[in-house]
């Protein structure tokens, strides 16, 4: 009976008001702290997949990016800077073209003129022209425009007409050879077997960066691999599957290398007392001095083309993921199929988006939206 009273007691005193209410929402205490431990579970799940896609794409993308790059770079402003070095080397007129005014020219430009290597606007005149700024998105890379001895300007297309397999096409100016004094012995042997080294170290390095393209992008590898490296719910060898397949649509870019068997040089026929009688031909079978034909430029085929123009304009990447259990035991996946996205753009400063040939521009980069 005391007992009971001082029961009674308590729950009449203030104090004992505030723990009876206490002790019922001391589970709804603990059910949110459970749902706020879950919540951080799927948000925390939701970032790092978020990050995975981000990177993979990123990464993949990354890429192609260099690969197109690398194939600009040798398409022109590579080979162009190389053979720069002969800017300062002169040659001088025969005593017929000195007469007429004619001064003396570059070595470099008797290639030049000669449709040898493009060269870096904006002086097409002499060719020589100082590196662009580094805003500049027009390099404006093009072989000589006043070529008549051998016009480039089917070669200048995205679609580029090649030269046919009986066809000796020159890469030196004849008319200039004609009026310059160009020994083979004295410059010629020197100068034509630097313009080889540099076109086959040119076509060696397409070679090299289109083989190591075609491993990374094979069943998009680096885009698979970033995912699996940072996630912890695929295998590596299937991760990522539905943007992956997505993605490598895009991403097996494929470009075509131009280059010529029958090559044509020029020297002056000089004779021992010093006297030009004009220019001889000098012509080199390709596939028989360095047993294969010498690499120009390369171009992207025509899917690749309209890959490209895909890629400018953003492919959009969606990868469904999987929740960790709860401790509801609620199926989240099936009520609300939870995935992540963004959208993976590889673009440069052209409308078509290649800016490999013609006139390459070495600026492809990749950006992410979400």
């Amino acid at each position: 009976m005391q007992l009971i009273r001082r029961t009674i007691w308590k729950l009449q005193d203030r104090k004992a008001q505030i723990l009876l209410p206490s002790v019922l929402l001391a589970p709804i205490f603990v059910l949110v702290i459970y749902l706020l431990f879950e919540t951080a579970k799927v948000s925390m799940t939701k970032v790092r997949q978020q990050f995975a896609l981000d990177n993979a794409a990123y990464s993949q993308l990354s890429a192609a990016s260099t690969y197109l790059n690398a194939v600009a770079m040798v398409n022109g402003p590579l080979p162009y800077r190389v053979m720069l070095y002969y800017k300062d080397q002169k040659v001088n007129p025969k005593e017929t073209a000195a007469a007429s005014g004619k001064q003396p020219i570059s070595i470099f430009e008797l290639f030049y003129h000669g449709g040898g290597v493009p060269v870096i606007g904006p002086d097409y005149d002499t060719g020589i022209n100082n590196p662009p700024p580094a805003e500049s998105i027009d390099w404006g890379v093009k072989y000589d425009p006043a070529n008549q001895e051998y016009s480039r300007q089917d070669w200048e297309k995205e679609q580029p007409r090649l030269a046919s397999s009986d066809e000796w096409v020159p890469v030196m100016s004849k008319s200039l050879v004609n009026d310059y004094y160009f020994p083979a012995l004295r410059y010629g042997t020197v100068v034509i077997q630097n313009y080889l080294e540099t076109y086959v170290r040119t076509g060696s390095i397409y070679e090299s960066q289109s083989y190591v393209y075609k491993e990374v992008s094979k069943n998009a590898i680096m885009f698979r691999e970033a995912y699996y490296l940072n996630t912890n719910d695929c295998k590596k060898s299937d991760c990522a599957r539905q943007s992956a397949f997505q993605l490598q649509r895009y991403i097996t870019l494929g470009t075509k290398p131009f280059e010529l068997d029958k090559v044509r040089f020029y020297a002056s026929d000089s004779g021992l007392s010093g006297e030009h009688g004009g220019a001889i031909n000098l012509d080199l079978p390709m596939s028989e001095i360095i047993k294969t034909k010498l690499f120009q430029f390369a171009f992207l085929d025509s899917s690749s083309r309209n890959k490209l123009r895909t890629l400018g304009r953003g492919v959009v990447l969606k990868q469904p993921f999987k929740l960790p259990r709860n401790h509801f035991n609620i199926n989240l996946e099936q009520k609300y199929k939870p995935y992540v996205r963004n959208t993976a753009i590889l673009s440069c400063p052209r409308n078509s988006n290649n800016c490999v040939w013609p006139n390459p521009l070495p600026k492809y980069t990749v950006t992410l939206d979400p």
